[in-house]
């Protein structure tokens, strides 16, 4: 069995402008790419850093229904048939 031993490589991993530009491929799921983040050492600033949020939501709803009702049936008559259906409604429409 034949082997050929090359020797004479050089130790630098780098790839010159020319060696670059012939990679091809890569470009197969760019779905993936930025879900590693590398490490970035934190740096002095000023000050803290303050993040904000001031989120304010009031909602207010009152009601007040007063209802007085007030039936007085007085019969004087004799044999008389008096039917007496007295009703409250009421009702809270939100604007």
């Amino acid at each position: 069995m034949a082997s050929i031993t090359v020797s004479d490589l050089s130790l630098n991993l780098a790839l010159d402008r020319k060696a670059m530009t012939a990679i091809r491929g890569g470009g197969g799921a760019p779905w993936v790419y930025g879900w590693i983040q590398p490490y970035v050492r934190d740096t002095p600033s000023i000050g803290p850093v303050v993040n904000l949020y001031d989120v304010t939501n009031n909602f207010y709803a009152n009601q007040m229904i007063n209802t007085f009702q007030s039936v007085d049936v007085r019969n004087t008559g004799a044999n008389s048939n008096i039917s007496v259906s007295p009703d409250a409604r009421s009702r809270n429409d939100m604007v």
